[in-house]
């Protein structure tokens, strides 16, 4: 299961930087919880999914991302089938953080050997650069 948790992380990184929509959202399970130091956000719907992924498109472009590098920490199974991830972020751009590092963890279903994201504890907001509640 390591190796589906790295390829997760890979895809939950690159599709901002390739503004890849449907990668994201075919790594979530709805309703997305993401709770953030600002609050819980919550998407319920594909719009949604849409509307949020915009704002950390805007988010990335605000900080010139071209890089984002997630380590895995550590990965537990639980009793119930589910999975807890936990990962660093780093958000680069030229090179540079462009960010201070950061540790989240996220509970992860797996489904034929892919694991798909319902909840992200320590998510990063988007509105520290957008100024846009999340939504």
């Amino acid at each position: 299961m390591q190796a589906a948790f790295e390829s997760f992380l890979t895809d939950i990184s690159v599709c901002f930087l390739q503004r890849d929509l449907a990668l994201w959202r075919s790594r979530l399970v709805l309703p997305l919880s993401l709770i953030t130091k600002s609050g819980p956000v919550v998407l319920t719907s594909d719009e949604a999914v849409a509307r949020n992924f915009q704002l950390y498109l805007r988010a990335s472009d605000a900080m010139s991302l071209d890089m984002v590098d997630r380590t895995p920490l550590s990965l537990e199974a639980c009793d119930d089938g589910t999975w807890l991830g936990t990962f660093r972020t780093r958000l680069l751009s030229g090179g540079h953080l462009a960010t201070s590092p950061y540790t989240s963890t996220s509970l992860m279903h797996e489904n034929a050997g892919h694991l798909r994201m319902s909840s992200m504890l320590n998510a990063r907001g988007h509105n520290d650069w957008t100024g846009d509640p999340d939504n």
